[in-house]
């Protein structure tokens, strides 16, 4: 079951890291954010955000969707690198 977009749980969402997962599935290119709680890095929320029949299509999309996912008037946020094992499997 989803939490509701005001639950508090949901909080971190707000200061999390954001990357981009792009990987080919079926001859198509699918593009997920993978959203990364800066203070515990083991929990992620990953959500598929469309798929192309390109993968140069895929990562323009990707970028631009990360940069607007990851705007922040406080600059971007980052996790530490060695605080997570992130498995693209």
């Amino acid at each position: 079951m989803m939490a509701g977009r005001n639950d508090p749980k949901d909080a971190w969402l707000l200061d999390a890291e954001v990357r981009t997962k792009i990987e080919e599935i079926k001859g198509r290119w699918e593009v997920s954010l993978v959203f990364i709680n800066t203070t515990d890095p083991n929990q992620l929320l990953v959500r598929k955000i469309g798929d192309y029949r390109s993968k140069q299509l895929a990562e323009i999309y990707a970028r631009n969707m990360q940069k607007t996912a990851a705007k922040d008037i406080r600059g971007t946020q980052k996790v530490d690198k060695s605080a997570y094992n992130f498995n693209n499997n």
